[in-house]
């Protein structure tokens, strides 16, 4: 009787120990075999969300017959002149599809509308520079719904909503944050988004229209991070021949074309450009009929493509 039941004893454990074996081995030919049949699937899902997060860089048309805007350090007043001068005035992709918010003249905005650029349901611009014009602002909310934060110092206008979706701020931009001679409250932009809680959201349009300010307050985004978070730029650049009634010497243009060579490599190109004809002035450096103020609109290139 103590043999018999050794034996079963015996064959119970044999038993389990057969199946244990088979399942670490069927465990293991699984993972091979998935490993095997099944890794190119996982390598098509890596392959289809790498074109997802494919940048609007690969699904755009660039110039590549344009300047580099370098002034060479030879250079005169007037050659410098003439370099920032071009180098404003040159497209360098194509957006194929935009809209024209706002006034015809000075105070409308062009839009790029192509894929990822078209303002989303949930969109928000920061316009700065208004001037008591509200055609921009007032398109983005009829035709988008869009939020907008809209600031100004000049206009002598307390903080308050405009109709639904704007915001207005008795404050500017600036390259740092503080309070100026006339009493305005600067700040610079990554500051305005760290104030309002919109750190984590895109920007489906920022706008910069501020006589002259604008170069301080590129130079202050550039140092920081926002830019990556931008969609479209709107940008009205201004020389200190009309504000400061002063000839721009070679080093301002310098450093004007250095900070649009720098937004370049941050991704963002031309996409629309045209001169301001209310700032037509007689340069005189070159004693050429010229004008203070280009309209720029920039489009960031490393933001993920959207099919259309």
């Amino acid at each position: 009787m103590w043999s018999l039941y050794k034996l079963r004893r015996f064959k119970s454990l044999a038993i389990a120990l057969a199946l244990a074996s088979a399942l670490l081995y069927l465990t293991t030919y699984n993972q091979q075999f998935i490993i095997k049949n099944f890794g190119y699937l996982a390598e098509s899902l890596r392959g289809v969300t790498e074109v997802r997060m494919a940048t609007m860089r690969q699904n755009l048309s660039f110039f590549t017959n344009i300047s580099t805007g370098v002034i060479p350090p030879e250079a005169d007043a007037k050659a410098a002149e003439e370099i920032y001068h071009r180098y404003g005035s040159e497209l360098q992709v194509i957006c194929p599809e935009s809209k024209r918010l706002g006034n015809k003249e000075d105070g409308g905005w062009d839009v790029c509308l192509y894929s990822a650029y078209k303002p989303h349901k949930e969109c928000l611009v920061y316009s700065f520079g208004i001037n008591n014009d509200w055609s921009f602002d007032d398109g983005v909310v009829s035709t988008y719904n869009c939020t907008v934060r809209a600031f100004d110092p000049s206009m002598n206008a307390t903080d308050h909503r405009r109709g639904s979706n704007i915001w207005f701020y008795n404050q500017g931009i600036s390259g740092s944050d503080f309070v100026n001679d006339r009493g305005w409250q600067l700040r610079t932009l990554e500051s305005y988004v760290r104030l309002f809680n919109d750190s984590e959201k895109m920007i489906d349009y920022l706008k910069i229209d501020v006589e002259y300010s604008e170069w301080s307050s590129l130079e202050a985004i550039l140092n920081s991070t926002v830019l990556s978070r931008v969609k479209q730029f709107g940008l009205e650049t201004h020389t200190r021949d009309m504000f400061q009634k002063a000839p721009s010497s070679v080093a301002d243009f310098v450093y004007y074309t250095g900070l649009l060579r720098r937004l370049q490599d941050a991704g963002f190109y031309r996409w629309y450009w045209h001169f301001n004809h209310f700032g037509n002035f007689v340069s005189k450096n070159s004693n050429r009929k010229l004008t203070c103020c280009f309209e720029m609109v920039f489009l960031n290139v490393n933001i993920p493509y959207v099919a259309s």
